[in-house]
């Protein structure tokens, strides 16, 4: 592979709670608005990307129409927008939902020597993630089959606790078996995860850890029950280099955007 090669640019967003109705409202923000103006910023800011991963909780009521709501906002020049669940979603309404020309749920995909898997850690009913077998089977299956030099995953829960006592137990629940796996493959240099609503950067050996905030509310960080905080509504930049090597950042709306 040729060394001039650019790097992967990935747009993340996750946890936009969209509602049926485009005027209701989350934890007193309107999902819609602010999914909405993310967009805008990310359309002004002229900062190329090759693909948008949509790391879950993309409506809050699991509607059609929010899923409707959420695929009218991120058409954005036919990118591909790469899905998987949260715990406000159900795999089967998502898939059966956004068109697949455009939405990929749970799935994989190879550009230039990175291999970039989705898993799908939710369960329906629940707030707390969890991996099963076939998910993980699937991971082990999918990096064996492949002998790409480096490989990021994404899934909904975060993987580590991040010392917030009341969402630490919501997180993955079986994290050892999922990090048994992962230990084994010396070629994942990311994991990126939502759910938490805040932004995180963490490492297990030598992987990196990265949790992102909302586009919607944020959480206050290590708190011991639901807290929100007062921080604006965010996404992430993410930069996948032919090196192995990530350079990630955080992109803020102003506060005052809804006044």
């Amino acid at each position: 592979m040729s060394e001039n090669q650019p790097p992967i640019n990935i747009i993340q967003v996750t946890d936009p709670h969209i509602l049926a109705s485009q005027n209701d409202k989350f934890k007193g923000i309107n999902p819609y608005q602010s999914l909405n103006a993310v967009i805008n910023h990310i359309k002004s800011s002229l900062w190329n990307f090759d693909m948008i991963i949509a790391t879950g909780d993309l409506t809050n009521d699991n509607h059609e129409k929010s899923y409707e709501n959420f695929y009218r906002l991120l058409q954005l020049d036919n990118s591909p927008v790469f899905c998987i669940p949260g715990n406000h979603d159900t795999r089967n309404k998502m898939q059966s939902t956004l068109p697949d020309s455009l939405f990929f749920c749970c799935e994989n995909k190879i550009k230039q020597n990175w291999l970039i898997i989705g898993l799908d850690s939710s369960i329906e009913g629940s707030p707390k993630g969890y991996l099963s077998k076939h998910e993980l089977d699937r991971l082990e299956l999918t990096i064996n089959t492949n002998d790409h030099e480096h490989i990021m995953i994404y899934l909904h829960h975060h993987p580590l606790d991040i010392g917030s006592k009341w969402m630490d137990e919501i997180g993955l629940k079986n994290k050892i078996e999922f990090f048994n796996i992962v230990k084994k493959y010396k070629n994942i240099r990311a994991i990126f995860c939502g759910h938490i609503h805040q932004s995180i950067e963490m490492r297990y050996n030598d992987i990196e850890i990265i949790g992102t905030p909302s586009t919607c509310r944020q959480f206050k960080p290590k708190s011991e029950t639901f807290s929100m905080d007062s921080l604006p509504p965010g996404y992430r930049r993410i930069q996948l280099c032919q090196d192995g090597s990530i350079k990630t950042e955080v992109i803020w709306l102003e506060n005052d955007i809804f006044n």
